[in-house]
């Protein structure tokens, strides 16, 4: 069910080639499942803006970015 999931939501193509995931909002209920499930396991999923100079980010800018205390 996951795959479909990635698939349906085209996560899967828009990660390799390093294309934009939609909003989660307007994401498929198989989709958000999945995500729920991996929060289960103690996974989060978040997401930077990366730019081509500095593909790095320390903590405190993470910090700043997620408002979490590491």
């Amino acid at each position: 069910m996951e795959v479909w999931a990635l698939e349906g939501f085209e996560v899967l193509g828009a990660t390799i080639i390093g294309g934009r995931v939609s909003n989660p909002k307007d994401a498929l209920e198989s989709f958000r499942l999945l995500v729920r499930e991996l929060r289960s396991l103690a996974l989060e999923l978040n997401h930077f803006l990366v730019f081509e100079k500095n593909f790095q980010i320390n903590r405190k800018e993470a910090k700043k970015i997620l408002n979490f205390r590491f």
